[in-house]
């Protein structure tokens, strides 16, 4: 599993600070810390919610070590910013 190691990986890919992760997702920003130290473990909401913010499958974001990937294949796993509308 490499969630917390690829949490840090992708906020520092993204040259975001803990705190700016953490206010757009609405967290502490000591939770997202236990998340990218292995301390603390996502409920499935958050998993989705980190997924989505990072625009990665939760498959990729848990079960590949992402940090050794070239860039250009992380920009092809990266999925596309889907609006889903309630009608």
């Amino acid at each position: 599993m490499f969630l917390a190691s690829n949490l840090k990986f992708l906020r520092k890919r993204r040259k975001r600070t803990q705190d700016e992760v953490a206010f757009a997702l609405q967290l502490k920003r000591s939770t997202l810390n236990g998340y990218e130290h292995g301390v603390g473990q996502p409920n499935l909401d958050r998993l989705v919610a980190l997924a989505t913010y990072y625009r990665f499958r939760l498959d990729d974001l848990v079960c590949r070590d992402l940090s050794r990937l070239p860039e250009s294949r992380l920009q092809v796993l990266e999925q596309p910013v889907t609006v889903i509308s309630k009608q």
